[in-house]
């Protein structure tokens, strides 16, 4: 999708073709906060926002989406469930987390969008089917 980066290395988890486009997509595991105002949701760093963004707006049929593999808790890892959202919708209702974000892969913080777990659709055949 892309061989020459502007400022940093980028990768593509898998790519998905659809029905009808080409999903570049963004996938991991993640246990959901809470927020009093939006209730759980799914946090993700905004350098994956950001590429994710990058390949829905390019023209054509890319669209993009973010799977989260739903675990129980960090120690057992146990799958609670597969999430997904779809860019365009995860545009929409993205929003900052003030303050701390999470951490980097370099032990560092990072910037974080939070998206409400309610906007996650459930990753089964059915999903699979109209995308």
């Amino acid at each position: 999708f892309q061989s020459s980066y502007m400022a940093e290395i980028s990768d593509i988890d898998g790519i998905l073709w659809g029905q009808q486009y080409t999903y570049p997509l963004e996938i991991k595991e993640k246990t959901p906060g809470n927020d009093r105002k939006l209730g759980e949701y799914f946090g993700l760093d905004v350098g994956p926002f950001v590429k994710l963004a990058f390949y829905a707006a390019k023209r054509g049929n890319l669209h993009s989406i973010f799977i989260v593999r739903e675990i129980d808790d960090e120690s057992t890892r146990n799958l609670v469930e597969w999430k997904y959202i779809t860019f365009d919708v995860l545009a929409q209702y993205a929003s900052w987390i003030f303050g701390a974000g999470g951490t980097n892969m370099q032990g560092g913080q990072s910037s974080v969008v939070k998206i409400p777990k309610s906007r996650f659709g459930t990753l089964d055949k059915a999903a699979l089917r109209k995308l």
